[in-house]
């Protein structure tokens, strides 16, 4: 993907609020990222599971890649079972999987996952990479559109806060305005609501002020005082 089409699909990640729509994002692209640009996406997710559901849906968005690349992607985990989960589910992109000592060399703790790992690479050798090759020409990436149906932010409604967009002659239902370029938080709470005529900021609101409640007072009694003879040294 070149360079422009993909700032745009950062762009809409960087709109969403929560995982999910983030991976709907995603899911939504047409076109191929490379092992590069599937790293810059991966940053965006903080844990090892969400980055592991946008792995899932990148497995049929990327181009072929060689183990040297794979084994990158897998270092942006840090547990040896959540690479073994990613190198499942990028096996069918990898283009050389008979070079072997990438990979290993990842998993050198555990013999059982070296060999599970090493299993992987071997199913793949037999059935060989059903990725695309990049298509690279003279002045680098074909240009091309990531949402050629529109982003999902403006057309789907797929984020918080943000109404679909209306098709010409289409009456809006309601008075809402397209959150573009708005806030975190104005994508949560909705379209801002204008204050009522009556409302002048310039003048306090008056607030009763209680009446004063007699308080009831501690009287001293006899039985409170101090009994003890007082000593005067002189």
């Amino acid at each position: 993907m070149d360079k422009k089409s993909f700032d745009i699909v950062l762009d809409e990640i960087r709109k969403c609020v929560l995982t999910d729509q983030r991976i709907r994002a995603i899911e939504q692209v047409h076109g191929y990222f490379s092992s590069e640009q599937v790293m810059e996406i991966l940053k965006y997710f903080s844990w090892a599971e969400p980055q592991i559901k946008a792995v899932k849906a990148l497995q049929h968005k990327m181009v072929a890649i060689p183990t040297t690349k794979v084994a990158n992607i897998l270092n942006c985990f840090t547990f040896s079972k959540d690479r073994l989960v990613v190198l499942e589910l990028i096996a069918l992109n990898i283009s050389d999987a008979q070079n072997f000592r990438p990979v290993d060399d990842l998993f050198r703790i555990h013999l059982s996952e070296k060999k599970r790992a090493r299993r992987i690479l071997e199913q793949v050798c037999k059935v060989g990479c059903k990725a695309p090759v990049a298509m690279i020409s003279s002045c680098g990436m074909i240009p091309g559109n990531p949402y050629p149906k529109g982003r999902p932010s403006l057309v789907t409604g797929t984020f918080p806060g943000i109404p679909p967009v209306k098709k010409e002659g289409e009456k809006k239902e309601d008075g809402s305005i397209s959150m573009e370029g708005k806030g975190i938080a104005s994508r949560i709470i909705g379209p801002f609501k204008p204050f009522p005529s009556t409302y002048n900021p310039h003048r306090p609101v008056p607030y009763p002020i209680p009446p004063c409640r007699p308080h009831a007072t501690i009287a001293p009694s006899k039985k409170r005082q101090c009994k003890t003879p007082l000593f005067f040294p002189w």
